[in-house]
Formats: structure tokens, sequence, C-alpha cells
């Protein structure tokens, strides 16, 4: 990794930045190393490199794995649009959850690349929660209330989201062995006319299941591995998708052109 600089975030409990020396290509960078790095971190922001075409984007993508292919191919355009039929390209907040959830297979890493941030003020933070370093650090009460529950997600399948799944809300993280979060929050006002989620803590009543779910969301949005991450353009960001969850802030005030795209490595 002797090409770029490491940096941890400033102010944040966990991450990285790899900024380039004199604008290196991402090529130049060692592919074992990184990936340890995203392993270890969770977390990689990767600052000052080329652009990369999305032709690029997907060559440096496979040295980690094989490519996850959507019905639109390879790499989502992620850009604020008129009447979407997935919330994730409304101005609206975007709730907590882990990519691929009703997939075929989940991806192991989420790879995106900036081409535009919003404005300061303009909202939009992606949040993303260490859910390893969450669950380390809940009290073993609080540990013990949730470690063994299934929950059922179902979801009308609109674009390339939706379906219909079951799993356990804590597991072990398929290659550090840890114990991990897998979570859709439920509740999300934002999302209520467009395609929301339907969540059920297995075995559990109505009000027993939406007062656990509601503990659940507090104690995510409250924890100190919780991150708001300001896209800045030109940053590429590599995430562990076994580790974190992640959302995303509303967007405030007008004109907002935020552009990411994003491939999933499995």
């Amino acid at each position: 990794m002797s090409l770029a600089t490491e940096n941890f975030i400033p102010e944040t409990p966990f991450g990285m930045v790899l900024e380039a020396d004199n604008g290196d290509s991402l090529f130049d960078l060692d592919k074992n190393e990184l990936q340890k790095l995203i392993l270890d971190e969770s977390f990689i922001i990767l600052r000052g490199f080329e652009a990369l075409s999305n032709e690029k984007m997907c060559d440096f993508a496979r040295q980690f794995g094989e490519l996850l292919k959507w019905d639109f191919g390879y790499v989502l355009e992620l850009q604020l649009k008129q009447n979407p039929q997935n919330h994730i390209f409304s101005e609206g907040r975007v709730e907590l959850h882990w990519d691929g959830a009703f997939a075929s297979v989940e991806p192991r890493f989420n790879f995106f690349q900036c081409l535009d941030g919003s404005a300061e003020t303009g909202g939009g933070e992606t949040t993303f929660l260490n859910t390893v370093k969450f669950l380390d650090s809940l009290p073993q009460d609080s540990l013990d209330m949730i470690k063994d529950i299934v929950i059922s997600y179902q979801a009308d399948k609109k674009a390339h989201y939706g379906g219909s799944i079951e799993t356990p809300l804590v597991s072990k993280h398929p290659v550090t062995g840890k114990l991990r979060m897998q979570f859709i929050e439920p509740f999300n006002e934002d999302n209520a006319d467009v395609n929301p989620v339907v969540t059920a803590i297995k075995g559990f009543e109505d009000e027993q299941n939406d007062r656990l779910l509601k503990q659940i969301i507090d104690w995510c949005y409250q924890s100190r591995y919780f991150y708001d991450h300001r896209w800045q353009k030109g940053d590429y960001v590599m995430v562990d998708n076994n580790a974190l969850l992640h959302g995303r802030r509303r967007f405030q005030g007008t004109g907002l052109t935020r552009s990411l795209k994003r491939i999933h490595i499995i």
C-alpha cells in the first residue's frame, strides 16, 4: 500500500482514508492488503485517485471477486429521480439495511464512486452502522434480548428491490467469525408509499414486536458506532456489507446533484 497515505477518518469510531500520491490509479494498490483493510476497518475511503469508467470500475472490482449482476447490469447509477419505483432514488430518508437482502446471493463488498456530492447543507448523507462493534458494545442483558430472534421481511418487488425472506438478527460474519447484525429498519415514514418493508419478529405478538423493533432502532441511531458520511466528489468507498448496515438521511433543499455509482462484489 506504499502508493497511498493511510489515515483514520477524523471523529469517527471506524473506517480509514487512503489518499493517493500524485493522482495514482486504484490499480496500483495491492488488492490483498486493501481487502485485509476492508475486513479490518469495514469502511475505506479511497481519495485522490483517477476517475474510472464503468468498464474500468468493473475491472478493478473483479480483483476482489465475482460481480453481482442485476437487471440493470453491474453498475447502479444512484441519482435522484421523479416518481421513482425504488425509494433509494427519492429525496426521502432511506432506512438502515444491508444490500442484497432479497437477492439470490448477498454481496461481500459494496464499491462506490462519487461523481458529484451534495451541497454542505443538502442532506443526503449515507448513514453507516458498524454492527460488529455495535453488538460488542451492547450490555449483556441487551444482547441476550436480541441474539436469538429471527425476523421476516416482506416488500413488494419494485425495480430491483423486494421479495420475502426470514433471517436471524444476529449471526456470525462469514469471514471473521465475529458477531454481526443483519437488520432492515421498519417504520420509515419516507418509504410508506413507495416500497415499504413489512417486518415481523418470529413468535412475537404485534405490540411486543413493535416495541422491540423500535428499541433496536433506537440503539442503532444512538450507537457511537453510527456514522453519517458526506460524499466528496472523486472519492471511492469500499464497504464490508457483511459488517455494516447503511441508509441515508433525507435530502434538503432543491437543485441537488449528488451522483454515485455502485458495484456489488460477491
